[in-house]
């Protein structure tokens, strides 16, 4: 459906959208965030140890999803933990019990330490190189137990972190980059000093430049690589901008395939229209919100788009150029890794 077919679509509902200022209370109201509360066992932070045995966790951002990825192509396995943000301060590998009653593996992070990690670096490999850590843990088993030398388990996924760095193609004061901003110097009860961290992670660059040439060509963030996914419905969404109720909802479309492409942050969307014809729509970064990103169509279209796919494989597109009493969304339901 284009631009000009929603506002149609509107039209003939007699109501057209709120301003964009005014949009927040009722977009969370759709897109209500789940935060689930967790129990966390064994975990393995970044610096310092954690105090946390509660915590609340959200939907990754895209971007880190997209890191994982990355970190798992150039070691060659599979994942076997869920990424997601939580409040944690820190970021950390840990086993968490679910309310399903089983143990799962995850790596949390907090959003806010991340990018104040990158701000104080000024690279993107900084931010990369803990999530190679705490991905070092879980592959190591060390988040399996209490016990064990955690200085040793500290420095054996310091130096796992070293040796993806180099495949990803960072310098070694890159790869270092983290470690000498936020890790302490005289170290900890459950961290090495900084000394011994920074000659893990340069054991394991050196250890990846002597055995294996850095062939994938990825520089600080860039990327050719693509998240896709495949979905069942493209849905319209109409809400009441003051009672925050659906007052319709109409699906416009099957088959949606949805490509992010990360080193763009941009959106390329396919599907069959309601009168099965082939539509495609390509949505630009503008700049970043709170929630996800504010994107321009073809026809310089604004529309707020909630970050990455949510847990219940839906993607959220806000539509902000028209005025007036509600709110129109677009929606990508149904959708999973292709």
């Amino acid at each position: 459906m284009s631009v000009k077919s929603i506002i149609h679509f509107l039209a003939s509902s007699s109501i057209f959208l709120f301003s964009y200022n005014n949009e927040l209370s009722a977009q969370n109201s759709v897109t209500n965030e789940k935060k689930d509360r967790i129990t966390i066992l064994n975990s393995c932070s970044y610096y310092n140890k954690s105090n946390s045995e509660e915590a609340y966790f959200f939907n990754p951002e895209i971007e880190a999803e997209h890191t994982i990825e990355k970190i798992l192509k150039v070691v060659g396995l599979p994942s076997n933990f869920t990424i997601k943000r939580a409040n944690i301060e820190n970021a950390m590998a840990t086993i968490i019990l679910t309310n399903s009653g089983t143990f799962e593996r995850f790596i949390l992070y907090d959003q806010n330490f991340m990018n104040s990690v990158k701000l104080s670096t000024g690279n993107d490999f900084s931010q990369w190189s803990i999530l190679a850590h705490e991905i070092g843990h879980h592959l190591s088993g060390h988040t399996l137990t209490s016990g064990g030398d955690s200085h040793t388990q500290e420095l054996e996924a310091d130096e796992f972190s070293g040796f993806v760095m180099y495949k990803m193609g960072a310098t070694l004061p890159q790869a270092q980059s983290a470690i000498n901003k936020f890790c302490s110097n005289e170290g900890s009860i459950s961290h090495p000093p900084k000394k011994y961290r920074l000659l893990a992670v340069e054991t394991g660059w050196y250890n990846a430049k002597n055995n294996s040439p850095n062939s994938n060509g990825i520089s600080g963030g860039s990327t050719s690589d693509v998240l896709t996914y495949q979905g069942s419905v493209v849905v319209m969404i109409i809400q009441n901008a003051k009672s925050g109720e659906n007052v319709k909802q109409e699906i416009i479309g099957t088959k949606p395939i949805l490509k992010y492409i990360a080193s763009s942050k941009k959106w390329q969307i396919s599907y069959t229209d309601e009168k099965g014809n082939f539509t495609m729509m390509e949505l630009s970064h503008i700049k970043d919100t709170e929630d996800g990103a504010i994107m321009k169509d073809t026809n310089d279209a604004r529309y707020s788009v909630i970050n990455g796919v949510n847990a219940d494989g839906m993607l959220f597109c806000q539509l902000l150029d028209i005025h007036g009493e509600a709110f129109a969304y677009i929606s990508f339901e149904g959708l999973k890794r292709k």
